[in-house]
Formats: structure tokens, C-alpha cells, sequence
């Protein structure tokens, strides 16, 4: 049996091995659980829901719906698909929604129509086409689009460029070639362009450079090295 001393000594060593569990990410902080934050908005405390570490499925999207009160969604890990998004759709103040690894279509788009007050919109492995991308375009408030599809075409960029308060943009393994890169010519409202994983050439690059000089732009990670602008991050 361990005298009183000794016991002291394994909690001790108990409590820095759950410190250390902690810091690298061992289990999930009991303020990151769905509920927890759920109940945080509710209750007027927050007006946010943002999630880090935890996969978020379908059914946790429930727990979000009628919450008046949410601004801001951030999921960094989600297997979300068309039929969680619908749960949002009557979240008429959200402002900001991400949701990294979910596959939403054109039906999950649907249901973001309603949401006016929608500014930034970060998808990154989503499947829209075309034709979702010009209901996109109706949303009045969106600035800021992170989309990622296979199966958007320059179609698509003739739709963003309709697309009233965007400013930035960011395309994310979309097959778009220089000439649907041509739609953005006189788009000058555009801040900042991000493009990585698409079709376009060295030459469409070039070009676009020299008709917006001032946007801040990004291929495949990287500053052009001829890119007119002082950029500084």
C-alpha cells in the first residue's frame, strides 16, 4: 500500500500527464462540445458556435436551428451534408458560416438563400455546380466566397462577378481556365483573389495582373513574383 506521500506523488504525476493530454489535443475541451456552446447562445452569452477539434455530423446542425441569436458558425472538422444545412436555414442573423469537409450541393444551397445577412462563406470541399453558384450570386451582403468544387466551370465566374458586395475570393480546386478568368477583367471591386488548383496558365495570370493591379493575389499558396502590388501579411 502506498503511505500518504507517495499518493500524493501519483496524483501529482497523474495531473501533469492530463496537462499534457490536454495541451496536444487529447480529448475535447468540455466548452467545445455542441451543447455547451449551444447553450451559450441561448442563453444570450454568445453568438457563436465554433468548433475546432470535434467532427460535427448532421444531426448536431439540429441543436443550432431557431437560435436567433447566432452570428458566427466555424466548424473545422465536418461530415455536414445537404440535409444538416437545411437546419440553418432559419438563422436569419448569421453572418459568418464555415464549414471545412462538408459536402454540400445545390440543394444545401438552397437553403442558405434565406440567410440575408450572410457576409463570409468558406466551403472548401463542397460539390456545387454552375447552377448553384448563381444562387450564390443573390445573396445581397457576401464579401467574402472560399468555395472548392470539382464541378464548377467559367460558367461560375461569370456569376461572381454579378455578385454586389463581394470582395474577396478565394477558388479552391475549381477547373476554371484563363478564359473564364477573362470574366473578372472589370470586376475592380475585387480586394483580393486566391486561386488554387485551378486551370489557368501563366499567361492568364499575367494578364489579369496588368488590368487589377491592386488586388492582392495568391496561385497555389504563393505570391506571383511578378505581381505588380507590395503585398505585406
Amino acid at each position: 500500500m502506498f503511505d500518504s506521500s507517495a499518493k500524493q506523488a501519483v496524483w501529482a504525476w497523474l495531473l501533469v500527464l492530463w496537462g499534457l493530454a490536454q495541451s496536444v489535443g487529447c480529448g475535447s475541451s468540455p466548452q467545445e462540445s455542441i451543447e455547451y456552446l449551444v447553450e451559450q447562445v441561448r442563453g444570450g452569452e454568445s453568438d457563436r458556435i465554433v468548433i475546432s477539434e470535434t467532427l460535427v455530423q448532421d444531426r448536431d446542425l439540429a441543436l443550432l436551428a431557431e437560435l436567433e441569436g447566432l452570428v458566427h458558425v466555424s466548424l473545422q472538422e465536418s461530415r455536414v451534408t445537404d440535409e444538416g444545412v437545411r437546419h440553418l436555414a432559419g438563422l436569419k442573423n448569421l453572418e459568418h458560416l464555415h464549414m471545412r469537409g462538408a459536402r454540400i450541393g445545390d440543394r444545401g444551397i438552397e437553403y442558405l438563400m434565406g440567410l440575408k445577412k450572410l457576409r463570409n462563406l468558406n466551403l472548401p470541399q463542397s460539390k456545387i455546380t454552375d447552377a448553384g453558384m448563381k444562387r450564390l450570386a443573390q445573396l445581397p451582403e457576401l464579401e467574402l466566397l472560399r468555395i472548392g468544387s470539382p464541378h464548377l466551370t467559367n460558367e461560375s465566374l461569370q456569376q461572381i462577378v454579378t455578385m454586389p458586395s463581394l470582395r474577396f475570393l478565394h477558388l479552391i480546386d475549381v477547373p476554371i481556365t484563363d478564359s473564364g478568368l477573362e470574366c473578372l477583367d472589370g470586376f475592380t471591386q475585387l480586394e483580393s483573389l486566391y486561386l488554387d488548383g485551378t486551370h489557368i496558365t501563366d499567361a492568364g495570370l499575367d494578364r489579369l495582373m496588368k488590368l487589377l493591379p491592386k488586388v492582392h493575389l495568391h496561385v497555389n499558396q504563393q505570391h506571383p513574383d511578378n505581381h505588380p502590388a507590395d503585398h505585406t501579411h
